[in-house]
């Protein structure tokens, strides 16, 4: 992006202040014949100056602009905003119902500058460099309306001088016909004033002048920033800087050894105090291959800022920044301009001595290198990955049918028991039985299709399954679960415990019945989750390969391919059996 204010702002977009960017040329045209005659045009001369809107016949555009009149024959304003053949006007009307008119001392030269924003109100800034009077007059005012006005006066923004207050007088001078406003001649050397004219019973009818008898416009910098195609930071910090610069001016800031290599700049901002009653232009001179250039780049805006493209300083030479007052004629005079100065060096060694086209083939080896080689691992990449896939596939085939062996062992079980009920004659008891068994039979089918179920239903349906065991037997039974868990969101195998759970029932506690004692605990040890299933039956030798129980032998197979799909150790199996009872205990690691 170039300097900000060259993608000119919505302010500059205005007909407001696009009148400051042509005033001084359209004012060598619109100024009346009295200002063409004098003999040095560029001074205010002994005129009155009026604000006026008006339309150039060529293309009739509205333009706000600056009217002079004689002071000799003030009337003349009124004919101004009657065109006649010949005018430059088309059309013409005052800019308020005020008509407000100011006289300088007319030796005085540079004494347009900006304008100052009020609210929706913008007012034009008059700078007098000499210190002498400026007189405000309104020939808006008269006899018949004098009284519905006041005007205040305000001091550097900062103090009310003169507080709203009627108008002073009226007054009949340099040639008027009628009366008209006088609002006040005003000297304030070293400050700056604002003449402000409102209606007491409409206060949008307003309109202002300022007066600045300031000097010392030489912009001040309060802040640099540079910006890189990665980053940007203060120019002023040298932990962030680059080593860019490292001396800097102790008055105004200025860096003194502002340098850095091409293309590592992308831009240059610059932030000033705000001069509100100011215009001020930016100005590029390059020094590249021993040829000088100087560039307007634009204006600092409304805020201080303003911001120069690294477009412009493309190329290593020597370059400076510079700004200054706008004026009709340019004056470089140091004491009012502000110059950053800065270096664009070559680039680094390596790069300076290996150009781009040398290189371009190395380049380009280098990339079918990398291309065939990402192409190549993403062949084995993808085989790799199927055939991950494919062993997956196949152990959770192997699950899903070990859990389909499991759910009719378990039935089988079941059946035997109320069987054996049935042949004692106990029929209330099978009854009771065959309830619970539907019960959880139907939670068992609800599951069947689910690998991983909630650690609740795990636990619920072991306590379900021991309860109807518990009609037969009588044995006691305790499910506990670790305080620090929640059971509702942890999964682990559907009727992982199962199994032995039926062992301890029917090898453990079947003969101990009401003596018999069943523990079922889910504990948390680091990340992993502990499962055990205590009786405290007589024990048993533990079994080979070939003595294994169906339900045990498929519970072993469970565990290995539950390893095989989440990893070798993910699940660990330790069975302890004594005389005095057994302890099944399952740790899934890393499992919470």
């Amino acid at each position: 992006m170039y300097l900000n204010l060259l993608n000119i702002p919505s302010s500059f977009k205005s007909i407001t202040a696009f009148r400051m960017l042509v005033i001084a040329i359209i004012y060598s045209i619109t100024c009346i014949s009295e200002t063409r005659a004098q003999d040095v045009p560029d001074n205010f001369g002994s005129n009155f100056t009026f604000e006026v809107i008006g339309a150039g016949k060529k293309n009739m555009i509205n333009e706000q602009v600056y009217v002079k009149v004689s002071d000799t024959a003030i009337y003349g304003i009124f004919d101004k905003l009657k065109p006649k053949a010949g005018d430059y006007f088309g059309s013409a009307m005052p800019k308020s119902p005020l008509m407000l008119g100011v006289k300088l001392n007319p030796a005085l030269s540079k004494y347009f500058s900006a304008y100052v924003q009020s609210v929706s109100k913008h007012y034009q800034t008059f700078v007098i460099a000499d210190s002498s009077d400026a007189i405000l007059i309104a020939m808006g005012i008269n006899r018949s309306n004098f009284k519905n006005y006041k005007y205040r006066v305000v001091e550097n923004d900062s103090a009310e001088l003169v507080p709203w207050s009627p108008i002073a007088r009226l007054e009949q001078k340099y040639g008027a016909k009628q009366p008209y406003g006088f609002i006040g001649r005003f000297n304030a050397p070293g400050k700056r004033l604002m003449v402000e004219v409102a209606d007491v019973n409409n206060y949008s009818i307003r309109d202002a002048v300022i007066f600045d008898w300031q000097v010392g416009f030489k912009p001040v910098i309060e802040q640099i920033s540079v910006s890189t195609p990665k980053t940007y930071f203060n120019l002023a910090y040298h932990t962030l800087n680059k080593g860019y610069a490292t001396r800097f001016d102790s008055k105004t800031g200025v860096p003194l050894d502002f340098k850095f290599p091409v293309d590592s700049v992308t831009n240059i901002g610059i932030n000033l105090k705000k001069q509100v009653t100011l215009v001020q232009k930016v100005y590029l001179i390059s020094n590249v291959n021993n040829k000088t250039d100087t560039s307007m780049l634009g204006f600092v805006d409304q805020y201080g800022y303003c911001r120069v493209s690294g477009n412009y300083f493309s190329q290593p030479g020597h370059y400076q920044i510079i700004i200054k007052k706008q004026e009709k004629y340019n004056v470089w005079d140091d004491a009012l301009m502000l110059r950053i100065p800065f270096d664009v060096t070559e680039p680094d060694l390596l790069a300076k001595k290996i150009s781009f086209k040398q290189l371009l083939p190395y380049m380009a080896g280098v990339t079918a290198l990398l291309v065939a080689g990402i192409i190549v691992f993403r062949f084995y990449s993808k085989q790799k990955i199927k055939k991950a896939q494919r062993q997956q596939a196949t152990v959770q085939l192997k699950l899903k049918t070990i859990r389909s062996q499991l759910n009719p062992h378990f039935m089988f079980n079941a059946l035997s028991s109320i069987q054996n009920l049935m042949n004692k004659n106990e029929l209330l008891e099978a009854n009771h039985y065959m309830a619970k068994f539907a019960g959880l039979t139907r939670k068992a089918l609800d599951t069947s299709e689910q690998e991983m179920i909630s650690l609740e239903e795990e636990l619920k349906i072991a306590e379900d399954y021991l309860q109807m065991e518990q009609l037969r037997f009588g044995f006691k039974f305790d499910i506990s679960l670790d305080g620090k868990l929640n059971a509702d969101n942890i999964e682990v195998p559907a009727m992982l415990l199962q199994p032995f759970i039926e062992n301890a029932v029917k090898h453990g506690v079947a003969l101990l019945e009401k003596d018999g004692s069943i523990g079922v605990t889910a504990s948390q040890s680091e990340k992993n989750l502990v499962l055990t299933v205590a009786d405290n039956g007589k024990g048993f030798n533990a079994p080979t390969e070939g003595q294994k129980g169906f339900g045990l032998k498929l519970s072993y197979e469970r565990i290995d391919l539950i390893n095989q799909l989440y990893g070798a150790g993910t699940a660990v199996l330790l069975v302890q059996s004594q005389n005095s009872g057994t302890q099944i205990q399952i740790t899934l690691n890393n499992w919470i």
